[in-house]
């Protein structure tokens, strides 16, 4: 199997088999071919199938451990090399499967894998994401298989599944029971059982071309598995979501409760904790989110930078800008081109925002040294700003807002506020264009981390043109920066990865055309699907390309496309 593209651990894939392809997430018996469940005691070959299921010795999710061993030390002795499918049964001892799996996979090799005992398996929900992970993260190449109801696909997609068997959906027809798009809740008369499973299929192929899969995810909310499996992958294994989901570029929209828990949140936070340098400023500034987006073109902040503007005049270059927010937490005013989101807005904060917000903030305030911090909040956002200050120690000043933060008395009250603190903050050309240049570099840091802005765009640099911003170091073009959307040429990612060294794909041939995961032979781990990457060979950068699969799937993949190759040295 070949990757084509990500949404969390869930893939689209192709399988090319002898005399057909087919794409992931699939059907057995639509899609591809399955042989019947092979027992150990009758080995056969199905040589009419696509994939041949290897002999196995039935084993139930509770079945004792002395038994388990047992079958576990059989099964190692079989010949597998008539089968291109493998049998494992999910047991409740996540450990001893993952011995078992890695001393299978050690002396054979599979195409698919089937995992057994699911539908007990999607009861337990913590042993549910365990198993999945383990499975997923042996072999990128290894299609995993499974058997449940088509109101789980989606779920079960997102988390790392790839087909689907389907012959069990038949004992639905026999009981006349018929699929609704509310089912388990609501069942209709009669059988449509495959119809419906093809139907769910197609429907989240859709969502992960159109990377929207985590929507319908939240959509398919039907039952306490669906929310207890949702729930534990978000709090217990967010690295794991979080490694394989594309680099945002699109408006996310948090749409339940789960969205708070989404890996791109979960990344913005880590970001702005490991990546954002605070630039130099005299005066630090909070102020609220607005709907509109990027904040400084709705009215809110444009009233704000009006009063600053009013009572600093140029001293406005000395200012730096945070933004609170959820479920971001915190959003420096340089990455607000970045804080693509929408969220439900009621003036209601959970516990769980709020805390979020407030130890994100806390932990961003120990990064400024000791210059007056003046927030601009109301709502939940002072509860917010007063958390931070306790946890942080850093004293805040809060203006007296009245009738929300845009009133005429809170901008008078905010200018107030900056006039008593008697601050010298006149700028001159050198703050200017040192503010200028540093938004444009906390861009490329967010992307490469610290050091990539300076890379690209170091005091000597030249920056050509108005709206699409061409960078050039000694004549040679490094990147482009246009509201907040950034391109690298191979000679800003070899400066990029001399700064950094992060955000490259080695390989030791010549490149000709994209690189596939075979040719990989080390990746940066923090490469994530959609970045844009370094190709590597001997220290020098002969390529930028756009990864396809995370740093770690590519050393591990032998099979697909792992960079897409944009630029060449």
């Amino acid at each position: 199997m070949e990757i084509l593209k990500h949404e969390g651990p869930g893939r689209l894939g192709l399988v090319r088999l002898k005399d057909k392809s087919f794409r992931t997430p699939a059907l057995v018996n639509v899609d591809f071919t399955l042989s019947p469940f092979n027992s150990y005691f009758y080995p056969k070959a199905f040589s009419e199938y696509d994939f041949n299921l290897a002999p196995s010795i039935p084993i139930s999710f509770y079945t004792p451990s002395e038994i388990v061993e047992k079958a576990f030390s059989r099964l190692i002795g079989v010949d597998y090399s008539n089968f291109n499918a493998f049998y494992l049964p999910a047991i409740r001892d996540v450990e001893r499967l993952e011995k078992f799996l890695d001393e299978i996979l050690a002396n054979n090799s599979f195409d698919a894998l089937y995992l057994g005992n699911s539908k007990v398996l999607v009861k337990d929900y913590r042993r549910f994401v365990q198993t999945l992970r383990m499975i997923r993260e042996k072999d990128p190449n290894l299609m995993i298989i499974t058997d449940l109801e088509p109101f789980f696909y989606p779920l079960a997609v997102y988390l790392g599944i790839d087909a689907f068997d389907t012959r069990s959906l038949k004992l639905y027809d026999f009981h006349k029971k018929s699929f609704t798009m509310y089912s388990p809740l609501l069942w209709d008369e009669g059988e449509n059982s495959l119809e419906f499973a093809e139907k769910v299929i197609s429907l989240v192929r859709k969502a992960l071309e159109e990377g929207k899969l985590r929507y319908l995810v939240e959509n398919f909310f039907y039952t306490q598995s669906h929310a207890g499996i949702l729930r534990i992958a978000d709090k217990e294994h967010g690295d794991y979501l979080e490694k394989y989901t594309p680099i945002q570029k699109d408006t996310v929209y948090f749409i339940s409760d789960a969205s708070q828990n989404r890996p791109e949140v979960k990344r913005w936070h880590q970001r702005v904790i490991e990546r954002f340098v605070p630039p130099k400023a005299k005066l630090l500034l909070l102020f609220p989110c607005s709907a509109k987006k990027p904040y400084s073109r709705s009215r809110s902040h444009t009233l704000y930078r009006k009063a600053l503007q009013e009572v600093l005049g140029s001293g406005i270059y000395k200012v730096h800008e945070l933004i609170l927010t959820s479920p971001f937490g915190v959003v420096p005013r340089e990455w607000e081109w970045l804080a693509k989101y929408d969220i439900v807005v009621t003036g209601h904060w959970s516990e769980e925002e709020i805390s979020s917000a407030a130890e994100l903030l806390a932990k961003t305030l120990e990064k400024y040294p000791d210059i007056p911090i003046v927030a601009h909040l109301d709502e939940a956002y002072v509860e917010i700003a007063k958390r931070a200050s306790e946890m942080s120690g850093k004293e805040i000043i809060f203006v007296p807002v009245k009738n929300g933060t845009t009133s005429r008395e809170s901008i008078a009250a905010l200018k107030k506020t900056l006039e008593e603190l008697g601050l010298d903050l006149k700028a001159g050309k050198e703050d200017r264009t040192y503010r200028f240049y540093e938004n444009i570099r906390k861009i490329f840091d967010f992307y490469f981390g610290i050091g990539a802005g300076d890379a690209v765009l170091p005091d000597d640099a030249q920056i050509k043109g108005s709206r699409m911003l061409r960078i050039f170091v000694d004549g040679r073009q490094t990147g482009t920066f246009q509201d907040g959307v950034i391109s690298v040429t191979p000679y800003g990612m070899q400066r990029i990865y001399e700064a950094t060294k992060s955000y490259y794909v080695r390989i030791d041939f010549d490149l000709r055309g994209d690189v596939f995961a075979v040719g990989v032979s080390e990746a940066d781990e923090k490469i994530r699907p959609d970045d844009l990457v370094a190709v590597v060979r001997d220290e020098q950068v002969v390529a930028v390309g756009k990864a396809l699969l995370s740093g770690e799937e590519m050393v591990k993949a032998k099979r697909g496309v792992a960079v897409k190759v944009k630029k060449r040295a």
